[in-house]
């Protein structure tokens, strides 16, 4: 059986000028143990290419379903390994995925992935002469080509399907924070600020990872930033190390102030008494059973099952091409002359605000923007959004304290409140 498993901050790596601790790299087994070709491209990816954890524990479940594939392959007597892979081996495993209904797009990603392992397998001498990306006429097993970007390609992929995105609305996300405090119990401020930090353009990694709980300002400074009308600007590092801010209102860093010391510092001090070894994590969003940094995946999931339950046919990434259409829409708007700003200008300061790299991926996004009408909206949007989750927190408080009113009213009036008590209980278990 093939798998991998992350390493943890026990990983230390030697580098030329010094040693440093490196968590969340996949190294894979097989039966004879470490797989040492796979395993090297792996802290290739995490530590010199700088794509995010999340995206090479992606690279790492595509590698996985193919060196499955081809640990159970059997045409002949001799085992096949990853070194006498052929373009109809690769043929072979994008017709099955085909067969399991996978999506052209899903089976592309998963192949790309493939190719670019054996591109860099061949570039590294863990093969030689296997992939034709030597620019002559020579036969090779597995096949290349210059793609648009001049970059090798693997000739032999699907089409991929363009298709139309849901972009959540400024009403669904209304209906989305009410929905999640009422079904995220204890976990309900955190979620809601979870998703409000999405709409700063925060990608799900830089969300849950780059944001500790010393990025939160404390009451005086919020109090500063009420009365001054101040932006409090929080620096992460995002995708190839690229520094930025996000930008909230001060209203959002109460919301944010109140779950640390709150349902944050619950799950902590639970988390110390069950375990005496246990350590406070920096990162400021946590389970609330665990205490905990929370898993990407398992946010994902969850977010994507309250945005199915609010009726938004999307996942939480969509909320993040809300929030960037926001971005835009935010600097559009008029020269000292009274001129309309051109789209290029916006596009650039955009970018940057958002961690992209380059301007034409936001170009929809400025056609959407100014359709909508956003610019003059937005921090009126976050504030509303504030205003909102306070008034369904103090509603779900209410309806706690009316549950409760009966067993009250016995307790002043002397009379036994037993039986009250157990009316409540049977009818939080029905």
């Amino acid at each position: 059986m093939i798998f991998f498993h992350l390493t943890n901050d026990d990983c230390v790596l030697e580098s030329r000028f010094k040693s440093e601790s490196h968590a969340g790299i996949p190294v894979f087994y097989d039966d004879n143990g470490v797989m040492e070709a796979v395993s090297d491209y792996m802290i290739y990816k995490c530590i010199t290419d700088t794509d995010a954890a999340s995206s090479v524990q992606t690279y790492a479940d595509q590698l996985q379903k193919f060196f499955r594939f081809i640990d159970s392959y059997s045409d002949d007597t001799k085992k096949l390994t990853w070194d006498r892979v052929t373009d109809a081996h690769l043929i072979e495993l994008r017709n099955i995925m085909t067969e399991e209904g996978r999506s052209p797009n899903y089976i592309r990603n998963c192949l790309e992935t493939v190719f670019k392992f054996y591109e860099w397998a061949e570039m590294n001498k863990y093969i030689r002469k296997h992939v034709a990306i030597y620019d002559d006429d020579n036969e090779y097993l597995i096949s290349a080509k210059r793609g648009k970007t001049k970059r090798w390609v693997w000739p032999y992929y699907p089409r991929a399907v363009v298709t139309h995105k849901q972009t959540p609305t400024n009403e669904q996300l209304e209906k989305l924070h009410t929905i999640v405090i009422e079904e995220s119990g204890s976990a309900g401020l955190r979620d809601s600020l979870l998703l409000s930090i999405y709409e700063r353009t925060a990608r799900r990694a830089e969300a849950l990872r780059e944001i500790k709980v010393t990025s939160i300002p404390d009451w005086d400074e919020i109090e500063e930033s009420l009365s001054e009308n101040k932006i409090v600007r929080i620096e992460i590092t995002g995708k190839r190390g690229r520094k930025r801010d996000l930008q909230f209102l001060p209203e959002t860093m109460e919301l944010a102030r109140e779950y640390i010391e709150g349902d944050r510092a619950e799950a902590v001090n639970a988390a110390k008494r069950r375990n005496k070894f246990y350590k406070e994590p920096s990162e400021l969003f946590v389970g609330e059973t665990t205490g905990n940094p929370l898993s990407l995946q398992y946010m994902s999931t969850r977010i994507s099952r309250l945005m199915k339950k609010a009726g938004i046919k999307a996942t939480g990434h969509r909320i993040r091409a809300k929030a960037l259409t926001d971005i835009v829409a935010a600097y559009d708007g008029f020269d000292e002359r009274g001129n309309p700003y051109s789209g290029e200008d916006i596009l650039i300061r955009a970018a940057e605000h958002a961690g992209h790299s380059s301007i034409s991926s936001l170009r929809p996004y400025l056609a959407v923007s100014r359709s909508a009408g956003l610019a003059s909206k937005l921090n009126n949007i976050e504030r509303l959004r504030v205003i909102e989750t306070q008034l369904n927190l103090k509603q779900k408080q209410l309806a706690t304290i009316e549950e409760l009113e009966p067993i009250l009213s016995a307790i002043r009036n002397g009379e036994g409140y037993e039986e009250e008590l157990i009316k409540l209980l049977e009818d939080s278990v029905d």
